[in-house]
Formats: structure tokens, sequence, C-alpha cells
């Protein structure tokens, strides 16, 4: 007999026109507030004590208020923040209508397992454990609405919950703008770096014109008179005389510094590579940076070749190699020594190499052989393995550390 009535009221809500808030955050009806029902559990606009704030904000995100405002025909206003539409979903929801009741089947539905658990145990000591295991889980807004909707619930462990809510929306806070800082550095770093490398590239592309130059007029017999900028010191007029012998070590001199100008441009690189996955990274999860990451980060260095051709070996263990040489420095490039790839595809992978790794027990023969005159040709490493597997690698790997360094 109490449900009549109260379906009549509904009934004329419903047909009542919507009421148009132009001067609040959102639009659409005002419901009235029908007599509350006994349940075994609390309906959201019968919690006590203002709570509704916290379990809206915790529990439902702006997407949720949003779709529950289109199902009650309630749209934003334009410009309309997210406060103020958390605070019209506050204010609705604290009384019995159309808009609470949604919120109530959306939660309910949402969350209807951890509510069962709760229902289900009755000691306080059981149900501390419970919340203690949600939270911790990071499960927070399920537990919480179960626990504060459930007739059941000591007001003391309602108390705690609702503290430990409020606190964690600080942590939550301190750690966004936390992370919004620390993207803010990683993007000035990034910029600071990629300058850096703008810089390296073309003094690196100077002193290869430089020293090419230096080349060509020694291969005709000319007196090398470049300046190569302040890698090679200048050879003034009054040192045109000077013998071959020191004009070849002169032009050694030049070599090696422009190979340590290219070991410097891969370092920044990768530099450069590290910071960019750790910013998409902590974008994509959120997460707090390791404070010890920087620190880590930085003290990775390391003279080994930076891009290792591996000849031939088992296909299943390439990946587990990839793995072996990026923890030490180093990009692994594979050709599988002919049998799916062409042979001729080694001589253009060797030019863009460092160095060349080769098992000599999983690998052809002529695979093997071609690496190794293109290696002599180029005059990179070559190093045969006598096993295809991880630990040869490995150490080979650092034999080449060892070898640049």
């Amino acid at each position: 007999m109490q449900d009549r009535p109260r379906r009549s009221a509904d009934a004329t809500r419903l047909k009542r026109p919507a009421i148009d808030l132009r001067a609040g955050p959102l639009a659409g009806p005002l419901d009235a507030e029908p007599p509350a029902r006994a349940s075994s559990r609390h309906k959201i606009w019968e919690i006590q004590g203002g709570l509704q704030c916290s379990i809206v904000g915790t529990c439902l995100s702006q997407e949720d208020l949003i779709a529950i405002g289109r199902k009650a025909g309630v749209r934003p206003r334009e410009g309309a923040r997210s406060y103020e539409v958390h605070s019209y979903f506050v204010q609705q929801v604290g009384r019995d209508g159309k808009i609470a009741r949604t919120v109530q089947k959306m939660l309910d539905q949402r969350h209807a397992g951890i509510i069962r658990r709760v229902q289900a145990v009755r000691e306080e000591a059981e149900l501390i454990r419970l919340w203690e295991e949600e939270f911790d889980g990071g499960r927070v807004a399920g537990a919480y609405w179960a626990f504060m909707s459930g007739v059941h619930v000591p007001s003391s462990l309602g108390t705690r919950i609702f503290g430990d809510v409020h606190m964690l929306s600080h942590v939550l806070g301190r750690v966004t703008h936390q992370n919004a800082s620390r993207a803010s550095e990683l993007q000035a770093r990034l910029d600071d770096l990629e300058a850096k490398l703008l810089r390296q590239a073309e003094r690196h592309r100077q002193i290869v014109l430089e020293r090419d130059a230096a080349r060509v007029q020694l291969s005709e017999g000319a007196v090398v008179a470049v300046p190569l900028m302040s890698v090679v010191p200048a050879v003034s007029e009054r040192r045109r005389d000077q013998p071959p012998a020191r004009r070849e070590r002169a032009l050694a001199v030049a070599r090696e510094r422009a190979r340590a100008a290219e070991r410097m441009i891969g370092d920044l690189q990768q530099q450069l590579e590290r910071l960019r996955w750790q910013q998409r990274m902590r974008a994509a999860s959120g997460a707090p940076a390791c404070p010890g990451a920087e620190a880590c980060e930085e003290t990775v260095q390391t003279s080994i070749a930076r891009r290792i051709l591996y000849v031939g070996g088992r296909s299943g263990a390439i990946d587990n190699l990839r793995r072996v040489a990026a923890r030490m420095g180093a990009e692994l490039m594979h050709h599988d020594g002919g049998e799916e790839h062409a042979l001729v595809r080694i001589d253009g992978m060797i030019e863009g190499c460092d160095a060349v790794v080769c098992p000599i027990d999983c690998v052809s023969h002529s695979a093997c052989l071609r690496a190794k005159v293109l290696c002599r040709k180029f005059d990179k490493p070559f190093v045969p393995l006598r096993s295809a597997g991880a630990t040869s690698f490995e150490r080979a790997v650092q034999s080449l550390t060892t070898r640049a360094g």
C-alpha cells in the first residue's frame, strides 16, 4: 500500500516538463524526495553525514556522471566545470529521485561482487580485514560503496574507511602534481638533448667533410691545409714542408676523433630515446617517477659497439639475444644466414653496423665467409662464436666493450 502513492508521484514527475537551470552548472529536473524504505543496505540518499560527496567523487568518473545525466534528461550547462557538475550530482543523490536511483542502480550493478562479500561478513574484525585487502589491492571504489551502503557496518569502521579514502585523495593529488612537474622537467631535458644532438651532428658532418677533403689531397700528393675545426690542428702555411709520415699521423688522429664523435652522437641518441620512452610510459601509466630512476639512467654509460649484426643462429633465441644486447647498451640486428633472408642483404647490414657476431655451429659457410670478408673490407670487428647460446653471445659483447674502450 505504501508503494502505490509512490508510483503515482513518480508518474506525476515523469509527466512534469524539465526545468532549465540556466544559472546552475546543469539543466534538468530537480526531483522530489519520497519517503525512505527499510532495507538491508542504505540507499545513497539515506546515507547520513554528507558522505554523498565522497561517494560520487570516489566511485563515479566524469564520464559516468555525463552518462547518468543523459539518461535522466539532464545536460551540462555550456562551459560548466568538473567541480560544478560534481556538485550538482552530489546535491541530486542526497534526495530520492530519478538521478539518485540511476546512480544507485549503476553502483549496485558495477560492484555487485564486493557488495555480496561485504553483506556476507558480520564480524567487525572480518570486515576490517576485507576492507584492508580491497584497499591495498587498489579496488577502492567498489569497496567504498559496499561498506558505506551496508547497514551492518559499524559506525567506527565507517569513520575509519572515510578517513582512508579522504587521505588517499590528498596523496593522489600530490602525486599528480609531482608527475606534472616531472613531465615538465623531462620535456626540458628532451629539448636540450635535441638541440645538443643537432649541434653534434652538424659538427660531425663538418669533421667528415674536412677529413675526406684531407684524404683526397693526400692521395693526390698535395699538402694538407684544411682546418679541421677544433678536432684536427690547423695546418698553417709554415708547415707545408712537413714529411709525409707526419701528415699520415695527422690524418690518423682525424679519423680516430671522427669515430669518437660518431660514438658520442650514438650515446646522445640512445639517451634521447630512453627519455622519450620513459615519458611515454609515465604518461600512459600515471605512476610516480622512481626517485632513483634518473641516477640509474645516467650511470648506464658504455663504450660498446652500438649496433651489432648477428648472422645465423636459432630464430627462436633472437628475442632473448636482443634483450641481452639491450641490457648492455647495444642494438641487435639479425640476418638468418640465408634461410629466408637473401645473402646480398648482408652487405648493406654490415655497412650500417659497428660489429658482426657469427655462431659457427649454426650458420651456413657461405654466409659466415661473406660476413668475414665484408668486415675486413669495412674495417669492422668480426667475432666468431663457438655456439649460438646466450652465454657465448654475452661474452662476445663484453669483448667488444673491451675493444671499444
